[in-house]
This record gives structure tokens, sequence and C-alpha cells, in this order.
């Protein structure tokens, strides 16, 4: 599934147009554009961002709202459109920084996890994730 449509609603006010994506367990307003083209560059980057974390937990994407549905909740400020992305090109321009750490542990411990070719970068990463309680 590479090719992806999602309905985005888009709230005009404050002299920027809000972007929700309804689909998504997200705020009610989860991005803005100072105008159409940056909110739809802005729904899209958000999108990516949200089917990587489904992705990541192995969980589906959620079934697009049908557009008339969605059409029938709208305020005279809204309109209704729908986003298209190509997955894997809008995942190559998501990008993770590293920031690289220092550490000391016990040399007889080190002797042992390289024995079997433990990678210590990402034990530490989940054992992190785990003490902060991140999926």
């Amino acid at each position: 599934m590479n090719d992806i449509v999602y309905p985005v609603i888009l709230t005009y006010a404050d002299d920027v147009i809000y972007v929700e994506i309804p689909d998504f367990d997200t705020d009610e307003c989860a991005t803005y554009g100072e105008d159409l083209n940056d909110a739809i560059k802005s729904s899209k980057e958000l999108l990516t961002l949200l089917l990587l974390d489904y992705e990541e937990n192995k969980k589906e994407f959620p079934k697009p709202s049908d557009l008339k549905e969605l059409k029938n909740t709208l305020k005279k400020n809204q309109e209704v459109i729908y986003v298209s992305l190509w997955l894997p090109y809008e995942k190559s321009l998501t990008k993770t920084i590293y920031k690289k750490k220092t550490l000391s542990i016990p040399t007889w411990l080190d002797i042992l996890a390289t024995e079997k070719n433990i990678n210590f970068s990402q034990v530490l990463q989940k054992a992190l994730k785990e003490e902060l309680g991140i999926d």
C-alpha cells in the first residue's frame, strides 16, 4: 500500500488554514499553513508521520472517511479535500537524527556483549524507550 489518500478538513481562520486529519486520533487541529499550498504540504508531512507511527507499531492504517459524510459535518469556514501521497517518497523525506553519547560500562559486560555481537546502540535505544514508556 504505497499510494495513500485521506480526507483532510481545512479550517480558514486567523489568517491561516488549520488542518485536521479526521481518520487519525489527533487533536482537533493538528497543523496549519499560511496558504492553501502550505496547508497541503503540512498535511502531507503530518500524514506521513502518522502513517510511520502506525507502521512502526504494526497497526493497520485507518480506513479513510467517506467524503459525503464529512461534508455534512463541516462549518461555514471549512472545506474537505483529499490529500494523496506516495508513501515511499514521503518516508524518504523524513530523517531521524542521531545524537552520539559516550557511556561507561564494566569491562566484563563489554566483553560478554561483544562476544554475542550485541548492538549497543539498539539495546540502549530499546531500554530508554522502555524506561520512558514509549512504544
